[in-house]
This record gives structure tokens, C-alpha cells and sequence, in this order.
């Protein structure tokens, strides 16, 4: 069994080597990685040749910056493992997350799409928290509240990634991962789980989508919507799911709202959120929310 890893990359010469000794590190040892840079302006070029030495790697730089769907698009292409699994150049994998994986595959032969849990790292790497994970039983209401599967820890089997593309539209990025995994799930109709931790999510201030205008903010998630409320296929399998689904969005609005004292607007979007999906009030995420949301903005 063998994993292609493929990890896209734009100016991260100081993290990605992080990254990369976490996949030589693993203890199944069957792999290859693929790193597509983004034409990135630092060392990164530099430092990866020595990696190209080492073997077991392949590196492809851009000609210019494309974003990282284009990129993502471009490794999975290009790979050649039984399965693919995505990483960011600023997360790793625990040494034994591929031995995991080929294990519950061993298991589970049937599976195309499943996830292991990963835990939030701090700048020394070290866990400092460990998000809550939703029930799997019925995945569309479970992605309905979110993107909780992100983009570490996640095996695709090969043959559903020509079914399958992150959008490249440039207005979609900072979104296009839950776009990806909501595609995936309307395909596939299921996703399965390796309930372990097996792989770290780097925490830094450089990976928040809040630093950005409010208008690209609302434009986006306004795109990403209209995107799934257009796909037949959305409006098939989440139909009971969608008022959930829209409620959700709005509740990130809301908070990206608090984050920059835009607190109208942030309100606006929470009374919104109940309007469309009444049962939200009944969500212990939803109050979370709201005690995020005030401290923001006060």
C-alpha cells in the first residue's frame, strides 16, 4: 500500500522542513511526497533541493503564483499511491499516522474517504488542544455545521480524485478546502474515521482567513454559498440539512464581524442564523459562538 503526500507550498522555507522530517519520520515507510511550490520568492527552492537528494520526493514549482488549489489540483494529479493524503507546508503527521492508515485500510478495503483526528500544535509544536469531533452517522448533517475535516489527516483512495477537484476560482480561496470536502462527501455519501490522533495542525497567526478586508471575506463566503446552492447534487443529498448549513455560515460571518468591532453586522448575522435554522439555538456551538462574538467585540 502505498500514500502519496502531496503538500503545497508559497514561502514557507522556514516551516516546511517541519513538515517534511514529519513524513520521513513515519514509521510505514511505503511513500512518496510531492511538493508543488506556488513560485515562492524565498529559499524555498534552495531548501528543497537538498530533500530532492534524500529521495522519495518530488518538487515542482510553478511559474507563477496560482494559489493552492491550482497547486493541490496539480500534485494529486501527479500522484502515485493507492491513496493520497494532503498536507500544509506549517502541519505534520505523527510518526505513526500512515501506519494507522494502511492498518484500517487492511481493515476496511471499501473505505475511499475517511479522516483521523488532529490536535492544535503551539509554536514550540507541542498539543494544546484537541477539537471536538462530530458524529460520522449521518455526514451531511455533520458537514452541514462546518468543515470540521480540514485538510490534514484525510485519505482519499486514487481513483476518486478524478471525480473530484479543489475549485480554482480565485475568489474561493480560504474556503476551498470545506468546498473540496463537501464535494467529496456529496459524491462519496459517506466518509469514515480513524478515531486516534494522528497528526498536528500548526496554530500562527499567518493562517487566519480574519486578516483579511471584510468585503473578500463577504464576497467568498457569499461565492462558496451560491456554488453549493446551484450543484444538484448539494441540493439532493443536504437538502434537510441546508437551512443548517446557511445558519453556520453566518455564525462565521458573525464572528469574523466581532473580530473587526463591526458589531451590527456581527449581530445581524447571529439573529440571521436563528432565523434560518431556529434549532441552532439548541446547539451548544451556537452559544459558543456567541460568548466568542461578545468578548471579540467588547
Amino acid at each position: 500500500m502505498k500514500f502519496s503526500v502531496v503538500i503545497p507550498t508559497y514561502n514557507r522555507a522556514d516551516l516546511i522542513k517541519k513538515s517534511l522530517e514529519s513524513v520521513y519520520a513515519q514509521t510505514y515507510q511505503d511513500w512518496e511526497i510531492i511538493v508543488v511550490d506556488n513560485c515562492s520568492t524565498d529559499n524555498t527552492e534552495e531548501v528543497m533541493a537538498e530533500y530532492v537528494k534524500r529521495g522519495k520526493l518530488s518538487y515542482l514549482r510553478n511559474d507563477r503564483n496560482y494559489e493552492r488549489s491550482y497547486s493541490r489540483n496539480k500534485g494529486m494529479k501527479l500522484a502515485k499511491g493507492e491513496y493520497v493524503t494532503l498536507l500544509d507546508s506549517d502541519d505534520i503527521l505523527y510518526p505513526d499516522c500512515l501506519d494507522k492508515a494502511a492498518k484500517f485500510i487492511d481493515k476496511n478495503p471499501e473505505s475511499v474517504f475517511f479522516h483521523c483526528c488532529f490536535e492544535i500544535l503551539n509554536g514550540n509544536y507541542k498539543p494544546v488542544k484537541r477539537p471536538v469531533f462530530p458524529d460520522i452517522k449521518n455526514p451531511f448533517k455533520a458537514i452541514s455545521k462546518g468543515n470540521f475535516i480540514s485538510n490534514i489527516g484525510v485519505f482519499y483512495k486514487r481513483p476518486l480524485l478524478d471525480k473530484v477537484k479543489f475549485s480554482e476560482e480565485p475568489i474561493i480561496i480560504g474556503v476551498e478546502d470545506y468546498d473540496f470536502v463537501l464535494n467529496t462527501l456529496l459524491h462519496t455519501g459517506k466518509i469514515d474515521r480513524i478515531n486516534e490522533y494522528c497528526c498536528g495542525v500548526y496554530e500562527h497567526s499567518g493562517r487566519s482567513v480574519y486578516h483579511e478586508e471584510w468585503e473578500r471575506t463577504h464576497k467568498r463566503i457569499n461565492y462558496f454559498i451560491q456554488k453549493q446552492l446551484d450543484n444538484p447534487l448539494f441540493n439532493e443529498k443536504m437538502k434537510k440539512y441546508k437551512g443548517s448549513f446557511l445558519a453556520h455560515t453566518d455564525i462565521y460571518l458573525a464572528s469574523f464581524c466581532a473580530v473587526h468591532k463591526m458589531r451590527k453586522k456581527s449581530w445581524f448575522y447571529i439573529t440571521r442564523s436563528v432565523r434560518r435554522y431556529p434549532a441552532i439555538l439548541d446547539e451548544v456551538v451556537f452559544w459558543k459562538h456567541i460568548f466568542v462574538v461578545i468578548k471579540k467585540m467588547f
